[in-house]
């Protein structure tokens, strides 16, 4: 793959993983309008669903890793 190509495939996975995040924030501040809820236990769920999304994309980061690897062990 060319390095255009790369650079373009980069910026359009951050511009959707941007939106997409910005959609989410906006999910859940809607939703917690409606539930009465104290700050301190949205502070907790907010940090226990960005160490969720961190575990599972460090998972799929290693994976892709190691199919990577695999493939040159092939060669």
């Amino acid at each position: 793959m060319r390095p255009i190509h790369l650079v373009g495939l980069i910026l359009w996975r951050g511009g959707l993983l941007l939106a997409g995040g910005w959609v989410l924030y906006e999910a859940a501040r809607l939703i917690l309008r409606f539930i009465c809820l104290p700050a301190q236990l949205e502070i907790g769920f907010g940090l226990l669903v960005a160490g969720l999304a961190m575990v599972l994309l460090s998972l799929i980061l290693e994976r892709v890793q190691d199919l990577r690897t695999e493939r040159e062990l092939r060669k």
